[in-house]
Parts: C-alpha cells; structure tokens; sequence
C-alpha cells in the first residue's frame, strides 16, 4: 500500500529531475597573487582598424579552441613569431601616418600686423558612436617593450600589435606558420606533516 502511495503522489505532484539537483556554489578565488604577477598588457585599438582587430580576436579565440588552450597563448606564439621575422629583417615596420587621424602641431610666431581672417569651422558627419576596442594578452613585458619599440612616436602600439597578429595570421593561412601543442608538466609539492 505504501508504494501505490508513493506513485499516487507522483503523479499528482511532478517534479522536473532538473529541480531535484542542487545548484552548485560559485566559490570565489581569494588568491589572486598569480594574477596579479602576470597581468595582460592592453592595446587601444584606433577606430580605423576595429573590424580589423575583431577578426582577429576571433581567429585567435577560434585557434585556442582548437588547440584546447587559452588565447594568450595563441597570441604570445603568433606575436613570438613576427618579432623573430622583424629581427631577421624579414617583416620592416615602417609607419605611414594617416592625414585623417595625425595633428599638427602649432607653434606661434609674433609678427607685425598682418590681419587675417578666422574660418567657419568645418561641420563634420556625425558618425555613430563605436565603443572604445582593447586588445588585451598575457605576453610578457619584454614583447610589449618591443611592441613598444617598434611603435616609437610615430604609431600607436595597438596600430602594431593588429599589424604584426595580421602578418602571423597570415603566415599560419599560407601553411609557413604551424601551432603545436606541447604538453605542460605540472609538478606536486610534497611536504611532511607531523
């Protein structure tokens, strides 16, 4: 009789399986020392080159997928790459400036009277406004003082960062770049208790 019961009430009162399991806890991490050591060094992106530097996001989530690895260690690889052909002379960095984003600097110069007239200022498109783009990889200080280095004061670092990702990216297409894994060794810490 007990068990006819216990069908009866199933059956008047059904629960999901789902709503039987208990939620897990989100425990938050208190030591965040490693984090802290190796931060991600970040790149504003100028806005020309936004869609640019999305694809690219995308290409290096899709490969760190792929590879079953994060995307700084895609990106470290990929940037580890274009620096070794900068150095080797086989990529040349070379700035062009842009006369749409570059501002002149002024100096003034006192003179006699000379009068002039000043102009009506030139009304400009309001385009929509796009959201700021970072890009934003744990590489290492030594790739970002030579990311840096390359930049100088001519160029944006960001400017350099989507260039040489381009030309890694590129080369990893044509089949002269390949990515491979390499197994991680993690070591146990073994201490005596009493």
């Amino acid at each position: 009789m007990t068990r006819r019961n216990a069908l009866d009430r199933l059956r008047n009162n059904p629960q999901a399986p789902i709503s039987s399991i208990p939620l897990a806890q989100r425990r938050k991490r208190s030591n965040r020392s490693w984090d802290q050591v190796h931060r991600g060094i970040s790149y504003f992106i100028p806005t020309s080159l936004n869609e640019q530097a999305k694809d690219l996001r995308a290409s290096i989530l899709s490969l760190a997928q792929n590879h079953i690895t994060n995307t700084s260690n895609i990106a470290a690889a990929l940037i580890a790459f274009s620096l070794t052909h900068v150095r080797q002379g086989k990529l040349v960095v070379e700035p062009h400036p842009n006369a749409d984003r570059r501002k002149m600097a002024l100096i003034w110069e006192e003179v006699n009277e000379r009068p002039q007239k000043i102009p009506q200022p030139i009304k400009r498109v309001v385009k929509e406004k796009t959201k700021e783009l970072y890009l934003n990889y744990r590489w290492g200080r030594d790739v970002d003082t030579q990311i840096k280095g390359l930049a100088g004061d001519t160029i944006s670092p960001g400017e350099v960062v989507v260039f040489l990702l381009s030309y890694a990216l590129a080369a990893y297409k044509r089949g002269r770049l390949m990515l491979k894994e390499e197994a991680a060794v993690v070591t146990q810490k073994v201490r005596s208790t009493w």
